[in-house]
């Protein structure tokens, strides 16, 4: 197939291309959950999830970095480094996939733990120039609020047009394991 045909083929299925591939099974955060700005390489991400467990179910799951592989689709390794008190150092690399969209990530977040309340984390390496989040858990009657905000630049590319919608995508992904992971330990 000659070059402009492999183009002209792009074009036509780009559309069909972007959406994300059908998950096994229903999502707990959509993408319209994640709200995301841009501002050149860098990203601003903003989502609240509901995770029909007790906050302490929860906690387990967005702390057990020895086995987060396990339940997260994006996720190939996620190693502890360190541990003092409430402060983990955690690597994990693994790659995002958005359509025909895919970037390998490699880096190590410190993490700040205030016992079923926040998780604070900031990027100390790898391809993240900059990542730093909160995620805060909030107790309701039939489960918990979990808002969490990130800044993020991230040392890699990313489409101008594609990459909020990456970033989103790849946002409720992992909280959406993540919930699922509550709800079957429940």
């Amino acid at each position: 197939m000659s070059f402009l045909a492999r183009v002209l083929l792009c074009l036509l299925l780009w559309p069909a291309l972007l959406r994300p591939a059908a998950a096994d099974t229903a999502a707990y955060v959509s993408d319209h959950d994640v709200h995301v700005v841009r501002v050149g390489s860098h990203f601003t991400v903003d989502m609240v999830a509901f995770a029909p467990v007790a906050a302490e179910r929860a906690w387990a799951v967005l702390t057990d970095f020895e086995h987060m592989a396990d339940f997260m689709p994006n996720l190939r390794s996620s190693e502890v480094l360190e541990r003092n008190g409430s402060v983990i150092k955690v690597r994990q690399a693994g790659e995002a996939r958005y359509g025909i969209f895919s970037s390998r990530f490699d880096f190590v977040r410190e993490f700040t733990l205030s016992p079923r309340v926040d998780i604070r984390a900031y990027s100390t390496g790898g391809n993240i120039r900059r990542m730093d989040s909160l995620m805060h858990l909030e107790p309701e009657a039939a489960g918990t609020r979990l808002q969490y905000h990130a800044e993020v630049e991230p040392d890699f590319w990313l489409p101008p047009v594609l990459g909020p919608s990456f970033v989103r995508h790849e946002t409720a992904e992992q909280f959406s394991a993540m919930i699922r992971e509550m709800v079957r330990r429940h």
